[in-house]
């Protein structure tokens, strides 16, 4: 029996490859950038990164579906999912500057950091939720407008019982 959406092996053999090269060009520009580190620091920062990810970002994302699955109508959860994935991506983006981990390295150096970046991460957050907020709106109104044009529509004299 024949699946429904065949792979083409070509595609898939042609992304290996490219997938591989993008891999082994990171590979060599982190071992370019070691120079001079310690192997035994980067390896600890490695495998402390690794394990945080495992043990503190993957369960809190699982716990965060969960209660968005429990709590958010069906209707909404693609606009709140999408509002949250946004808002955890700007914040590890954010991270550095919103703690200020530059003018640890340059004290007095007033053109590190120059910014505030408090109210830019929140400015940005609150056009993330405003536009998953008109992407629900809209998605509402079109729902409303496509029940009630079937509505509309003459039933077959079969189904009108």
């Amino acid at each position: 029996m024949k699946r429904q959406h065949e792979t083409n092996p070509f595609v898939t053999w042609s992304c290996a490859v490219v997938g591989g090269a993008i891999c082994l060009y990171g590979l060599h520009g982190l071992i370019r950038a070691l120079d001079g580190v310690i192997s035994r620091q980067f390896l600890q920062w490695f495998v402390g990164a690794d394990l945080a990810h495992d043990l503190i970002v993957a369960p809190a994302a699982c716990a965060v579906g969960v209660i968005v699955a429990r709590l958010v109508p069906t209707s909404a959860r693609a606009q709140v999912r999408a509002g949250l994935f946004a808002t955890a991506i700007v914040i590890a983006i954010a991270w550095a500057p919103l703690r200020s981990y530059g003018h640890a390295s340059a004290p007095g150096n007033t053109s590190v950091e120059p910014l505030n970046y408090a109210t830019a991460v929140a400015t940005v957050l609150l056009v993330v939720w405003a536009l998953a907020g008109g992407w629900l709106v809209l998605s509402t109104l079109r729902r409303r407008a496509n029940r009630s044009q079937v509505d509309r529509e003459p039933r077959p004299p079969s189904l009108n019982r």
